[in-house]
Formats: C-alpha cells, sequence, structure tokens
C-alpha cells in the first residue's frame, strides 16, 4: 500500500467521492465546532433535542447522535488508513465537524497533520483502535445517560460504520468484494477488540460485484417518525432485522439505480 501524506490522502479521497473526503486545518468559524465543545454537556443536550424533534422517539434520536458522534471519529480515520495506509490522529482534540439546522454532520475536519507513527499495517490498526475507542468512550457514555438505548447498541452502531466505511471507500478504490472485506473485517475486529463493551458482529453480503454487510445492531431507523409503513417495509437495507430475501432484491434494485 502506497503510504502519501495526509494532504494528498485528503485529496484523493475527495477525488473518489465528494462525501468521502474530510476537511483539513479547517478556519475558525464558518459552523466549525470542536468536537469535544459540540460534545459538552450543553452542546449535546441541545443536539440531542433537536434530534427528538426530527425523529419522534428518545431512543432513535439517541442512535442517530451515536452515529454522528461516530463519524467524526470513523470518517477520516478510516478512510485514509484504507485508501493510503496513513491515518490522522483520532484524538477528540484533533477533530471538528459542522452539524446543520436538522441535528446532522454535514461535514468533518482533522485539525492538525498529525498521523500514525507507525507504517505497519497491524500496528496501525492497533494505534488507531485505542485511540479511536479512548475518544468515542465518554461521547457514548454521554448519549446513554441521556436516552434509552444500551452500550451495546450503541457501541454496535459505530461499530457497523467501520464497517460500512471500510467496504465504500475499499470499493471506491478499486478493491475486489473479498479484499474490501477482508480490510473491512480486520478493522472492525480491532475496534471490537478494544471497545469496553461487546458487540454482534456484522457479516457479509455479497450482491453481484458488490460485497455489502449485515450490520451486526439495528439503528433504530425504522421506528423515526419519518419513516412510514410497517417495519418490514422501513428496515435499513442491511439492517439484521431484514430478511436476506427482501434484503437482496433492494439492494439489486439498488444497483440498477446507480447504474442508469
Amino acid at each position: 500500500m502506497r503510504r502519501t501524506s495526509l494532504a494528498e490522502t485528503v485529496r484523493r479521497l475527495a477525488a473518489l467521492d465528494p462525501d468521502a473526503g474530510f476537511d483539513l486545518c479547517p478556519p475558525s468559524g464558518e459552523g466549525w465546532l470542536p468536537l469535544a465543545e459540540a460534545a459538552g454537556d450543553e452542546a449535546l443536550d441541545g443536539w440531542l433535542a433537536v434530534l427528538v424533534d426530527q425523529h419522534g422517539r428518545r431512543n432513535v434520536a439517541g442512535s442517530v447522535l451515536a452515529y454522528h458522534l461516530g463519524s467524526a471519529v470513523i470518517l477520516p480515520t478510516v478512510g485514509a488508513m484504507v485508501l493510503d495506509g496513513v491515518c490522522p490522529d483520532p484524538a477528540v482534540g484533533n477533530l471538528a465537524i459542522r452539524v446543520d439546522g436538522d441535528g446532522n454532520v454535514e461535514r468533518v475536519a482533522v485539525r492538525t497533520l498529525a498521523v500514525a507513527p507507525v507504517a505497519d499495517d497491524a500496528a496501525l490498526r492497533v494505534w488507531w483502535a485505542r485511540r479511536a475507542v479512548a475518544t468515542i468512550t465518554p461521547l457514548l457514555a454521554a448519549v446513554g445517560a441521556r436516552a434509552p438505548f444500551s452500550a451495546r447498541n450503541l457501541w454496535g452502531v459505530v461499530a457497523d460504520q467501520v464497517t460500512s466505511t471500510a467496504l465504500w471507500i475499499g470499493q471506491l478504490a478499486g478493491l475486489g468484494p473479498g479484499a474490501a472485506w477482508a480490510r473491512a473485517e480486520g478493522l472492525a475486529a480491532a475496534f471490537t477488540g478494544a471497545a469496553p463493551t461487546a458487540v454482534r458482529a456484522g457479516r457479509p453480503f455479497p450482491v453481484r460485484e458488490r460485497m455489502f454487510q449485515v450490520g451486526g445492531t439495528c439503528c433504530l431507523n425504522y421506528r423515526s417518525v419519518l419513516e412510514s409503513g410497517p417495519p418490514a417495509e422501513t428496515y435499513c437495507d442491511t439492517c439484521p432485522l431484514r430478511d436476506d430475501e427482501s434484503r437482496r432484491r433492494r439492494l439489486e434494485e439498488y444497483l440498477d439505480s446507480t447504474a442508469a
């Protein structure tokens, strides 16, 4: 795997897909908040209240909040590792986010050029997992204190995010389905091995030439007031509660729509 500067990796990620990129050394203001500030007690209470208004249920809002907090840590670090084998420091003080009016994280940023001081892939996974978990642990504890969603489920939401991000970036970068899953599985195993709470692992779900995952944890999105219809119709395509027959059909429809 090629090793690059963090700035070059940021450019390469954005070239794959604008949504795969992240900002580097963001300016003060312009809506950017240091992650530590965004996760402070007062800010977190307000953020959760916005999500409760959006989704109608406090447990769903807690799951969504965990996902967004996790994205600040997972998107830039996992994306950079999968693409170029470099990793920005996932310390809370090195991360920033920009949140829209609906409570969704619209951009994430790394505040410095600091990267992992290790080059070996196995050592890099260990370094990343320990530091990412150290950052995420108090964030999820704060969410769990405010929303009725168990620690196991909160950690499961973020662990599934590790897998899905690695699969997404890996396949954008040209990895085949098997290689992309192997990379994602290795990162997810390192993350869950360092986490303080055991979570259910996801499983691979190949469809045609693409690899998807069946998540280990239901994120409760189907219980949001934004969703309508019976649960069997509103489960996420990768939800562990969805049956594999309808999952395959829906993912094939998705692939057809993106190929058009």
